[in-house]
């Protein structure tokens, strides 16, 4: 399958399910050998589902809350929104700045019937007031969207902005990203210590304490662990 128009440069998309059972909620990924066939308007890294993805996928569906407005940033493929759309939450907004992966969630959402989900273009580098002007979530969350040191800092000032607000903000990291201590240091710099702790910690640590309210959870993911079933 490919995607219409602008997105027709990705020659063919797969199915990738949360689970493998008939019912799971699922995402595409773009099938493609990045080393001859990328185009300068093309990201490929938006357009896969990597570990911390999945990973965020079993936490959300898991521990959200299904009264909240809930959006990711960064979404790629959003395999984690599509998961939490089929539980019947009210809104979820996949965001990203690549159109490509934006699509290709539009697509996976319209072909399951997850009508509670929207998409829209933010931009991590952009100011934090004007890109996320209108979505107004209880939840924002993100995983492993620290591909340069720029998104990094940006994402860091978004979620700065987002606790002010009075939302939450959950993070998802790979121990071995390593665009991540940057993120860590610049919260730190913001002193948001007040929401959460600004330190990576591992799933089984977050829920085995209190912090699990916390406004910010910054969770460390090990590849190792997770799910593909």
């Amino acid at each position: 399958m490919s995607l219409p128009s602008s997105s027709s440069n990705i020659p063919k998309l797969h199915k990738v399910p949360l689970r493998n059972t008939h019912s799971s909620p699922w995402c595409y990924a773009a099938t493609l050998d990045p080393t001859n066939q990328l185009k300068a308007n093309f990201n490929f890294l938006a357009t896969q589902v990597w570990p911390s993805a999945r990973a965020a996928s079993f936490f959300l569906e898991e521990h959200v809350d299904k009264k909240w407005k809930v959006c990711e940033l960064g979404c790629g493929p959003a395999l984690p929104s599509l998961t939490i759309a089929s539980l019947g939450m009210d809104e979820v907004i996949a965001t990203d700045i690549d159109l490509v992966g934006l699509e290709m969630a539009k697509m996976a959402a319209e072909q399951q019937g997850f009508t509670n989900v929207s998409t829209k273009c933010v931009d991590l580098t952009g100011r934090p007031d004007k890109e996320l002007r209108d979505i107004g979530a209880d939840l924002y969350f993100m995983s492993d969207v620290f591909e340069n040191s720029a998104v990094a800092r940006g994402a860091a000032m978004f979620t700065k902005k987002i606790l002010d607000s009075g939302s939450r903000v959950w993070t998802f990291s790979q121990s071995d990203r390593a665009q991540r201590d940057i993120y860590l240091n610049e919260l730190q710099r913001l002193d948001v210590g007040f929401y959460g702790r600004t330190e990576w910690r591992s799933i089984e640590h977050i829920l085995s304490d209190s912090s699990r309210s916390d406004m910010l959870l910054l969770i460390e993911i090990d590849e190792l662990q997770v799910k593909y079933y």
